[in-house]
């Protein structure tokens, strides 16, 4: 498993997908990350976040970027296929997962073996502690 913070300090652009609270999207953008949100699975779903004259503004992009250095996922193991795909889609280093926090993480190990497999670094855990670390040190 990679370090969080070392991770997040060397991206510059994250796709997140889905996400448990707007917490997420909205630190990575405070510590100064190009945030995309893949907020379903049509390109009309797909959004920029940017920061304008202070305010978080949500920008229908309409489709997927065509790289990224970190996909952020709060989806169930039963999408793992997928996001592995888009993972090398983007070339991205590294796979961010937050489990749920109110479930037992009973997929947190074949999640790793997965990701890992696949030639990807895995993180787990919550970004948005870990962003707001980054943004405090910039």
């Amino acid at each position: 498993m990679s370090e969080p913070l070392e991770v997040l300090r060397a991206a510059q652009h994250v796709v997140v997908q889905d996400f448990p609270d707007r917490d997420v999207p909205d630190s990575l953008l405070r510590a100064g990350l190009t945030v995309t949100v893949y907020g379903g699975p049509e390109p009309a779903d797909v959004s920029t976040h940017e920061r304008v004259d202070g305010a978080v503004v949500e920008r229908e992009r309409g489709r997927r970027p065509d790289r990224a250095d970190l996909l952020y996922v709060y989806r169930p193991f039963a999408e793992i296929d997928g996001i592995l795909a888009e993972g090398g889609r983007l070339g991205v280093q590294t796979i961010w997962r937050q489990p749920e926090v109110a479930l037992t993480d009973a997929d947190g190990e074949a999640w790793r073996e997965r990701v890992e497999a696949a030639g990807f670094a895995y993180v787990e855990g919550p970004i948005a502690d870990v962003a707001a670390e980054v943004a405090g040190s910039r």
